[in-house]
């Protein structure tokens, strides 16, 4: 027999108290001596018969009684030899390792590997086990079908092969979606078992009933996982989703003693102008810099450090750089000066965590373009279109524009990548206009100032062959004085940049005369008007629709020449025509983008139909840039390591930097509370002592519940009382006429 409850049957020492009490009673409690007495002989007084134990049966009926009492209060119930013995609890494991770029800081990566030796060295012969991996996507390493083949020292040791001579990877941490990962495996595993499979049925004979007990429960499954808990950890994939209540998940975070770690991010778009207002580039003013932001996290101890060019073909200077000040948990815009020629990546010294301080940057020499002006020009400065033209500054870090005039179009004389820009005066005859649109259709774009001569029949014709379009009716304006913008979409590319009410005002800029377009075909855009609602400027978009390729046609009312207007004396000439400029340049937007992350896909990069290109790794140590037939080769789908690399497909070869994401810089740790907002059970794991002894206190509360030895404990209770009641009226009917004689 055992007992549910075995703090109860203290209460059978309740039985000893009347016995105490008439012993008690036997002792002379206090002695009185006076001196009439103290010659006499000392004896010890006679006890009468009220001193000796009575009626001794009534005493064992109620101490039976009470001793029935206590142990109904303990909850008795009777094990037999088929549920005395349970055995240990099994488990189903599921460690999670994080190998994201983040586990390069320190000795991480050790830390980590040491617990998962402490997991999988308490693993038991019937616990099912299994590794998952994770970084940017979660990797099953090792599943519960090929760890149950296993034995259990092998089992115990695993992780160690596993990861045997392994170091993290470059990627970024999703840990939301290996969470999600893990969820799906762990639920589809219990499914798969089966709700009954870990149940055992067993019988328990009693002396009234045959009792059956279900041993056993469904084994739960409990998630390990071992990270630094970086606050750049994406949980989006978690949005969304019911996490399952019996899926605990136990956090062994790991941590490094130095703090201070400090992080640089290259701007999107490497061209931009910093600090050079339209209004200061038409001085001629280069004012381009290098721009880019350092951030510091909360938990650095320092606040100062250093920037610096890196050439790999070149020592580095520990002394040279720009020095930077960054507090604690901020950030800061930083110009510094433009890549150097041979230099691959800029850095950052003065943290304690080198491996995010490198930032890579595929610099491309200048690519040879051309602006080309089609048109016979008047040789008077005052009266020509190209004069102006030719002193325009066209040149960034990542071209060379060379603008050249021809007096008429020669056949296959233009090409869109190289002649981005074609500027067209004058008449246009059939022959011309048929290059003209295949031009723009191949990617070019083509400006078009309408001559004072359009007001013609003849010259009319022009327009409409280029446009293909019989609708156009354009003639000379009538202008009394001068005429001024009045309507400018500034929310076209074109004019973005005067956007701003320090730049966008035009009406310092007066035209002398200007065409008008009476009619004109559906499909053209007005991008600037006259007073009065007349179109400047028209623009309309051309593509081909075999290589969906497309360029553009812009249609000026008016020169720039002084002779007309005082456009080219104007700060907006520059900018126009530069915005017009970047607009028709094709290759200013790379095929592949120029700073990427890793784990990024080569076929996704290109575009080709699932032919992978040849991708080559330039900075492998201090290989130089210029030497390509050094370059190391990349035969992988995806891209696993920051660096510079060149692509070729299609005869076309690119430059590209690949790096790690920012956010595995974000290295302040973040609580298990992140993970409960998002729904995750956060628990420890049980271990098999206790789940042993938490299903043995399950199996006694379910036999002493069907069993209810109690209820028969509480009914020979009552039976005692019953019965101590009887005898004790019996006893005292017989006295009482003993005591009346006595009396008498």
């Amino acid at each position: 027999m055992s007992l549910l409850a075995p703090l109860y049957i203290l209460g059978a020492l309740a039985i000893a108290a009347p016995v105490i009490f008439h012993l008690i009673r036997r002792q002379v409690k206090q002695r009185t001596p006076f001196s009439a007495m103290m010659f006499l002989p000392t004896t010890q007084p006679k006890l009468s018969r009220r001193s000796r134990l009575e009626n001794l049966p009534l005493l064992l009926l109620r101490a039976l009684a009470l001793l029935l009492l206590a142990l109904a209060f303990s909850r008795p119930f009777l094990r037999s030899s088929a549920t005395t013995d349970v055995d240990a609890a099994s488990r189903r494991i599921v460690v999670m390792v994080d190998t994201s770029a983040s586990m390069r800081r320190g000795d991480l990566w050790n830390q980590a590997i040491e617990q998962l030796r402490d997991v999988t060295s308490t693993l038991q012969p019937g616990d099912s086990f299994a590794i998952v991996a994770f970084d940017s996507q979660p990797r099953l390493q090792l599943g519960f079908d090929a760890a149950a083949e296993m034995s259990i020292e092998s089992r115990r040791t695993v992780g160690d092969q596993i990861f045997a001579g392994d170091e993290p990877s470059w990627n970024a941490t999703d840990l939301g979606a290996a969470l999600r990962f893990v969820a799906d495996l762990s639920m589809g595993e219990q499914q798969t078992a089966g709700p009954t499979d870990s149940v055992e049925v067993s019988k328990v004979d009693t002396a009234n009933e045959d009792v059956t007990v279900q041993s056993g429960s469904a084994v739960e499954t409990q998630v390990v996982l071992i990270s630094d808990m970086q606050a750049g950890a994406n949980l989006d994939a978690l949005q969304g989703i019911a996490w399952p209540k019996r899926l605990p998940v136990e956090v062994r975070s790991v941590t490094v003693k130095e703090k201070t770690n400090a992080w640089l991010t290259l701007p999107a778009q490497q061209e931009e102008i910093v600090g050079a207002a339209p209004e200061e580039t038409a001085s001629g003013k280069d004012d381009r810099q290098f721009r880019l932001r350092v951030s510091n996290s909360q938990q650095s101890l320092r606040s100062q450090f250093r920037l610096a060019w890196i050439d790999p073909a070149k020592p580095t200077d520990m002394q040279s750089g720009l020095t930077v000040e960054v507090p604690p948990g901020q950030s800061r815009i930083v110009r510094i000066e433009q890549p150097p020629i041979g230099a691959t990546s800029v850095e950052l010294f003065g943290d304690d965590q080198d491996f995010d301080n490198k930032r890579y940057y595929a610099s491309e020499p200048p690519r040879d373009q051309t602006l080309m002006f089609i048109g016979k020009d008047a040789q008077e400065p005052r009266d020509s279109l190209f004069y102006y033209l030719q002193r325009l500054s066209l040149d960034t870090p990542k071209r060379k524009v060379s603008i050249q005039s021809m007096p008429e179009l020669l056949p296959a004389a233009i090409d869109a990548e190289t002649v981005p820009l074609v500027v067209v005066s004058g008449e246009i005859g059939d022959e011309a206009a048929k290059y003209y649109k295949d031009y723009v259709q191949a990617g070019g774009s083509l400006v078009y100032v309408v001559p004072p001569a359009m007001g013609n029949e003849v010259g009319q014709q022009s327009l409409r062959r280029l446009t293909d379009s019989q609708e156009w009716a354009v003639g000379e304006a009538e202008v009394k004085d001068y005429a001024m913008l009045s309507q400018i979409d500034f929310t076209h590319p074109l004019f973005a940049p005067f956007a701003d009410p320090k730049f966008n005002d035009f009406s310092k800029i007066r035209f002398w005369a200007h065409r008008n377009f009476a009619q004109r075909p559906e499909g053209w855009k007005v991008l600037a008007s006259f007073e009065g609602g007349m179109p400047a400027i028209l623009e309309r978009s051309e593509t081909d629709p075999t290589s969906k390729k497309g360029g553009r046609i812009w249609l000026l009312a008016v020169g720039w020449q002084p002779i007309e207007s005082q456009l080219a004396l104007s700060t907006k000439f520059i900018p126009l025509i530069f915005g017009m400029f970047d607009a028709s340049d094709s290759t200013r937007g790379s095929i592949i983008q120029t700073s990427l992350y890793t784990g990024t896909a080569v076929a996704t990069l290109t575009g080709t139909d699932g032919k992978l290109p040849e991708v080559y790794r330039l900075t492998d140590g201090a290989i130089a840039l210029a030497d390509q037939s050094a370059g190391q080769v990349i035969e992988a789908s995806t891209i696993d390591q920051p660096g510079v690399y060149q692509i070729v497909n299609a005869g076309r070869q690119q430059k590209f930097a690949v790096n790690i994401a920012e956010s595995e810089s974000q290295t302040d740790p973040i609580g298990t509370d992140d993970l409960e907002r998002m729904g995750v059970v956060v628990g420890k794991s049980v271990a098999p002592d206790a789940a042993a002894m938490a299903e043995r206190q399950l199996r006694d509360v379910e036999l002493e519940s069907q069993q209810r030895l109690w209820r028969w404990l509480l009914i020979g209770v009552l039976g005692l009382l019953a019965l101590e009641t009887l005898i004790g009226g019996w006893i005292g009917r017989r006295r009482q006429p003993a005591l009346s004689t006595k009396t008498t």
